[in-house]
């Protein structure tokens, strides 16, 4: 009986040591945009979270829910510096020059980068997820991306439009083109060999003829409709109003994140129901 308690002792405190190694590779962090927001969310434990970005609870941060309650900070270096956070997450050029301010002070950041498709977005949550201490958590996260993913990739593929208010739509080369592929869409735009992000072509949209429209930032708060914007064309109007409309949730487009597959998922089940309408009526 004496060894075998002495052996539980020794296996509880070795349990012991792990917890507290595991704890102590997780930095306490700070997040500075709402990008940074979305992964320091989603992959570190919460109290680890030292603060996050005054955007994170905002309507088009996707983990707005879980934002709410944990402290908030500017991207200003005193703000940062009060807190003396092991790590500051940061996306691209957030803070401006305060990233070289925070390494000169011996402050470790890291900064996401961009993503012009789903292997960046899964290079980006397996970067971070280690930086964070939380490998295993992002391999989940990755997993669960690709699950999605693949569950996207089935249907009959539509030739689509990608949209938003101000007029803006996307050829091949990013992060846009990569979701409307991945969700079963044959981006028009693409298909005639232009790439980046682009104005629409308004006097070409009645060439385009697509079987569905992909509307984004439609909701009047993330991108405000002037009197110049392009959605005031009378051709733009047209076209929504004759072509079938997906309206996509912002949140989930407006970071390259593993929540990019969740929202391709639900377009495609969306773009599936059309399919299914559109047969039912010509039935």
């Amino acid at each position: 009986m004496r060894v075998r308690a002495a052996v539980l002792f020794v296996a509880l405190m070795l349990g012991v040591v792990v917890a507290s190694s595991a704890a102590a590779l997780a930095p306490r962090v700070v997040s500075l945009d709402y990008c940074a927001d979305q992964y320091v969310l989603g992959l570190a434990d919460r109290d680890a979270i030292a603060a996050v970005s005054t955007h994170a609870d905002d309507r088009h941060s996707y983990l707005r829910d879980q934002a709410r309650g944990l402290p908030q900070l500017r991207d200003d270096a005193e703000d940062v510096l009060a807190l003396a956070p092991d790590l500051i997450v940061r996306g691209y050029d957030a803070g401006g020059r305060a990233g070289a301010y925070y390494q000169r002070l011996g402050l470790e950041t890291f900064e996401l980068g961009f993503s012009a498709g789903f292997d960046d977005v899964e290079a980006m949550i397996r970067r971070t997820a280690l930086a964070l201490g939380q490998a295993d958590r992002g391999e989940a996260r990755i997993a669960h991306m690709r699950s999605q993913l693949a569950r996207a990739a089935d249907g009959p593929r539509l030739r689509a439009l990608y949209m938003t208010p101000s007029g803006l739509t996307t050829g091949a080369g990013t992060l846009m083109h990569a979701f409307m592929t991945a969700a079963g869409f044959d981006n028009v735009i693409a298909e005639q060999g232009k790439t980046g992000w682009i104005n629409l072509p308004l006097e070409q949209l009645h060439e385009q003829a697509p079987d569905v429209i992909l509307a984004a930032f439609f909701d009047g708060e993330t991108a405000p409709i002037d009197s110049w914007s392009a959605s005031r064309h009378s051709v733009f109007r047209r076209m929504m109003e004759t072509t079938p409309v997906i309206e996509l949730d912002a949140a989930a487009l407006s970071c390259g994140a593993w929540f990019m597959a969740d929202e391709a998922l639900r377009a495609r089940q969306a773009a599936n129901a059309l399919v299914l309408d559109m047969d039912e009526a010509e039935s």
